[in-house]
């Protein structure tokens, strides 16, 4: 090929392994990415900007949908509970919407602890189910709220908890509380519905139902006294 019909270097595309990140995505306006032409390259590179600039809106959603195509739902997680912990209690409508694209790929933990905080967004330092892709979570993993428990009598009434989550998922706040509130006077030994509900007290500051219901389990078992009282100390300052 003579030097008259060569193709100019800067119309010829470099392969993945030579592009950086830095000096191209900082321009990409998109909110979908490359992944087949970027690889891992632009996931490292948003979450390191991230954990820089939690503010940065576009890069935040860049990422979740990074692991959405991907279908990694470890980075899914990750990536919208960083969305959760920069946004706080702005950007309602973005964030229920990132979460029911990701709800398939969820498991029902990390489902329901992240739909449990739509109305208040997510504290850096609050507890939450374990992610090794969050890069601004400072919080407690592991926690043992938000289980969903298996009737193994396979019975056809829906599960109570279930029904409360829905309702988180589109910020029915007081319906999903009257779900649990009754759930657990029916079944007070039933730990994972006090948790839930707990929760919900927490995310909404609500100091005349928990003291009104508190009141009511007086006499009943609770399996969980010790976060009532956590919980009582915590809403009283």
């Amino acid at each position: 090929m003579t030097a008259s019909t060569r193709k100019p270097d800067a119309e010829q595309s470099p392969p993945p392994d030579l592009l950086e990140p830095a000096f191209h995505l900082p321009q990409c306006r998109s909110l979908q990415i490359d992944t087949k032409k970027w690889g891992d390259k632009a996931a490292d590179y948003l979450a390191r900007d991230i954990a820089r600039t939690p503010t940065n809106l576009l890069a935040q959603i860049q990422r979740v949908n990074i692991y959405l195509d991907r279908r990694d739902a470890d980075g899914a997680y990750g990536a919208l509970l960083d969305l959760f912990i920069a946004l706080g209690d702005k950007g309602l409508l973005i964030r229920r919407r990132m979460l029911l694209r990701a709800k398939p790929l969820l498991s029902k933990e990390r489902l329901q602890a992240l739909a449990l905080r739509l109305e208040t967004g997510v504290a850096d330092t609050d507890p939450m189910p374990q992610s090794g892709q969050s890069v601004l979570s400072k919080g407690l993993t592991g926690i043992r709220q938000l289980v969903v428990r298996v009737n193994d009598a396979g019975e056809s009434r829906r599960d109570p908890l279930e029904d409360a989550i829905e309702h988180l998922e589109y910020s029915q706040v007081d319906k999903a509380r009257e779900i649990l509130e009754q759930a657990v006077l029916e079944d007070p030994g039933r730990v994972e519905l006090h948790n839930n509900l707990l929760a919900v007290y927490r995310a909404s500051n609500d100091v005349e139902n928990f003291s009104a219901m508190r009141k009511k389990l007086n006499g009943k078992k609770n399996p969980v006294p010790d976060e009532w009282e956590q919980l009582a100390k915590h809403l009283a300052t």
